[in-house]
């Protein structure tokens, strides 16, 4: 088996502020709903789908359609917990239930290896297209988002939506700390506005993820938070042009 790559992420840096971001942000078209039957979001990592599309997932769902959520990994290499697997299972769960109600929303778990989706991308590739449909509308964060599950969990997903025919957006989570804003794929994204209730579920389900916001250093520090917890989500097509 191949070494997984490392991530590209250093939190040690500040990274964009977010006036730069906002000026990029400002600029951007509004995302327009397509007539498509379901959402759904194939995420590398429990949270991954809470970060980038959570209010996104919510707006789905006030809308009638249809959530399904496969989660690639899960999780259990963030840091060395005995039972973190099945303790970030259960936070991805509960998170679901609040963005899109409980019981609302189908959710696979593929458990591939946290760190190591590359080394299973054809697996991957085999299993998002049993799980999609020609009219679903598909999330997953950008293939640079600097992340090697992220990127890998793309590439499988543009793999199955061509085949089967699916639509392919991405959502930005690292990409708001390493991408430069002048050069970022994020100036081709579309702004989704979200409701107060949109927000509110949200800010209740990133709550849901205490092992990876909590502690004196977490995973994901509170200058992620605020970039990931704005009153709008950004989604990227996968396309340059989108019909």
């Amino acid at each position: 088996m191949s070494h997984a790559p490392t991530p590209i992420i250093d939190l040690g840096q500040a990274g964009p502020s977010e006036h730069e971001w906002n000026a990029v942000c400002a600029a951007l078209p509004p995302f327009v709903w397509p007539s498509r039957e379901r959402l759904v979001v194939v995420s590398p990592h429990p949270d991954d789908e809470t970060l980038g599309s959570g209010g996104a997932m919510s707006a789905a769902a006030q809308r009638g359609m249809g959530i399904v959520l496969l989660s690639v990994t899960d999780g259990e290499a963030a840091f060395d917990e005995l039972g973190l697997a099945a303790r970030r299972r259960g936070e991805v769960t509960a998170a679901l239930a609040v963005l899109v109600g409980d019981g609302r929303a189908e959710h696979h778990f593929a458990s591939l290896p946290d760190g190591a989706v590359s080394d299973a991308v054809e697996q991957l590739v085999t299993i998002i297209t049993a799980t999609i449909r020609p009219n679903d509308l598909v999330i997953t964060p950008l293939p640079d988002d600097g992340h090697p599950d992220h990127a890998a969990t793309a590439r499988a997903a543009a793999a199955a939506c061509s085949t089967v025919g699916a639509a392919l957006w991405h959502a930005p989570i690292w990409a708001w700390h390493c991408h430069a804003p002048a050069t970022s794929s994020i100036r081709r994204g579309r702004r989704v506005e979200l409701t107060d209730e949109d927000r509110r579920r949200k800010r209740l389900a990133v709550e849901c993820f205490p092992s990876q916001t909590g502690g004196l250093e977490p995973v994901v520090p509170p200058m992620m938070l605020t970039r990931l917890t704005r009153d709008f989500e950004v989604l990227v097509p996968a396309n340059h042009e989108v019909s």
